[in-house]
């Protein structure tokens, strides 16, 4: 195993991609003008919030006694392009648009941690369940724009 301090980074990093996921599918629900679209969004957004929390709680456990809860910059940007394309009227795909760019994202900054042997097995576990429950997301909202683009 890592030592402890790469470890906390670790999970510093995907709290905050998580934080980041949770905001903005809040954010997309409370744009969407779809009712099962903006439901959708606000249980990924809800599902998010756990994943952080699950990860807080391991680097709690592991001495880190003040987790910053607040995402990063790029998730910020995200969502202020997210609110940007919302207000202008662009309607329910170009939220999905921007929920497709977050869990791209979101996938490739798992994928860097998930077969990470330094990572306790514990941890490891929580974050390949995770990712799975991302990649699962991200084909959902392909599927969904895809299918409002058929329509």
């Amino acid at each position: 195993m890592a030592n402890q301090k790469y470890v906390v980074d670790a999970l510093e990093d995907l709290i905050a991609v998580a934080r980041d996921g949770q905001s903005g599918y809040h954010d997309g629900g409370e744009h969407a003008k779809d009712p099962q679209l903006r439901r959708f969004l606000d249980s990924v957004g809800l599902a998010r919030a756990k994943f952080a929390g699950d990860l807080e709680s391991y680097a709690v456990r592991l001495g880190k006694g003040n987790v910053d809860r607040s995402g990063s910059v790029k998730g910020a940007i995200q969502r202020g392009r997210t609110d940007l394309k919302a207000n202008l009227g662009e309607g329910d795909d170009s939220i999905l648009s921007s929920m497709e760019t977050g869990d791209s994202y979101a996938k490739h900054r798992y994928q860097k941690y998930a077969n990470d042997n330094k990572l306790p097995d514990d941890i490891l576990e929580t974050i390949r369940i995770q990712q799975q429950t991302i990649a699962r997301t991200l084909d959902r909202v392909r599927t969904l724009r895809q299918n409002r683009k058929a329509a």
